[in-house]
């Protein structure tokens, strides 16, 4: 199999801690892309079904996974879905490697999660629940229940702003799980066990691997409210928002739980190659752009993001008139030093004007991809006719009123 990588890289870390490298962190589609290009789904797989999987990691003991399978390839590995949402590459035993159980594939409840996370973490951590999200933490139950309170007002504004423009989204199969370390250390540790590259450039991330956000408290409100007291909701986010990384908080939180809503929703698809980088990334930063004002640090979808105008405006001084199709035609932008920084920029500066001038063939676009087969041929030429198919072929036309909106802006 092969087992090409993307190119994952060091970059200035005030870069990335502006860019938060999301997106480049597919871990699943990181490592497989050969096989995603390959790989055909067995005949005699039910992808309704549970399975007992016997895998022999390489130079490890064998490990036994009840999982759904999602392909399987020539040479007899799977990509495999297990019920906590967790998807990766396994290389099945060929003498009964495979066994039906009989039972239908049903995702785990909120408090089988719950159960599962706490028993591979050490003493110390704790879990606390809301209507589609479990955070696992050792930091403060406020810093917790804060982020909680977060992500059910972005999944609610997210379905609903979706909705407006005929997106037909779903509710997460499965419960999705947020990780808040309380130290930059304790981030660190985790990111390392889980083979995530670079991120000691990065204030958080969401693996498509796992299907979990990744985060530590930025905030350190550690000891300003005790454990077990109670406050009140404003109380609590007043707390929160007069720290000064506060900011920073608000806009990393909301943008991997975008990340993850978006990826569980219906809106994009795990691990689909022939996904932009700019469209996921963009999607992110047009929701995550913070609100100290409002009375969660968030004030809803479609602020103007700062931050990205800012650095689209410094890129404006040396963009070329090609721009717009080298962002879209491929990810190489996003995996040089030189260039992620206004890659990111002009990401924000096209899925805002998408989204406030195109709304319904934004919508469209978005489910044309998410719709395409997990095999789907990450070509060139493909992106961009996809792109012109939603939003006309005159693409310098298109650039030129982008650029007109924006100096608005």
């Amino acid at each position: 199999m092969n087992q090409k990588a993307y190119n994952l890289f060091s970059c200035d870390p005030a870069t990335i801690t502006f860019a938060r490298f999301v997106v480049l962190l597919r871990v699943v589609a990181i490592v497989f892309v050969g096989f995603l290009s390959s790989h055909s789904v067995a005949e005699e797989i039910d992808t309704n079904k549970l399975y007992k999987i016997i895998a022999k990691p390489e130079g490890r003991p064998a490990a036994v996974h009840l999982a759904r399978i999602l392909a399987e390839d020539d040479d007899g590995s799977y990509l495999i879905e297990e019920q906590s949402g967790q998807q990766q590459l396994v290389s099945a035993v060929a003498s009964g490697g495979i066994q039906a159980t009989g039972q239908p594939f049903q995702a785990w409840t909120k408090e089988q999660v719950a159960a599962d996370l706490l028993a591979r973490f050490p003493k110390g951590f704790k879990t606390y629940s809301s209507k589609h999200f479990v955070i696992v933490y050792n930091t403060t139950d406020a810093y917790a229940k804060w982020n909680a309170v977060l992500f059910e007002r972005l999944h609610k504004a997210f379905y609903a702003y979706w909705k407006r423009f005929g997106a037909e989204l779903h509710e997460p199969e499965f419960p999705l799980v947020s990780l808040i370390f309380e130290t930059r250390n304790d981030y660190l540790k985790y990111a390392s066990e889980e083979k995530v590259q670079g991120a000691e450039n990065m204030i958080g991330f969401y693996s498509m691997q796992t299907n979990r956000i990744a985060t530590y408290d930025l905030t350190g409100i550690e000891g300003m409210i005790p454990d077990g007291q109670r406050v009140s909701t404003s109380e609590l986010v007043n707390t929160i928002l007069r720290q000064p990384a506060a900011e920073r908080s608000v806009a990393t939180v909301v943008h991997e739980a975008v990340h993850q809503i978006s990826f569980n929703s219906g809106l994009q698809q795990r691990l689909a190659l022939h996904n932009p980088v700019a469209i996921s990334e963009g999607l992110a930063m047009y929701f995550e752009a913070p609100d100290l004002r409002s009375s969660s640090g968030w004030g809803g979808i479609g602020n103007v993001n700062q931050h990205s105008l800012a650095r689209f405006r410094q890129y404006l001084n040396s963009r070329p008139s090609n721009s717009l199709i080298t962002l879209i035609q491929d990810d190489t932008r996003f995996q040089n030093a030189q260039t992620v920084s206004s890659a990111y920029g002009e990401a924000w500066a096209l899925s805002f004007f998408l989204a406030k001038t195109r709304g319904k063939e934004f919508a469209a676009y978005l489910a044309d991809l998410a719709a395409r087969p997990l095999t789907t041929v990450n070509d060139d030429k493909q992106r961009i006719s996809d792109f012109q198919k939603h939003f006309g072929t005159d693409l310098e036309k298109l650039d030129r009123e982008l650029l007109k909106f924006i100096a608005r802006q």
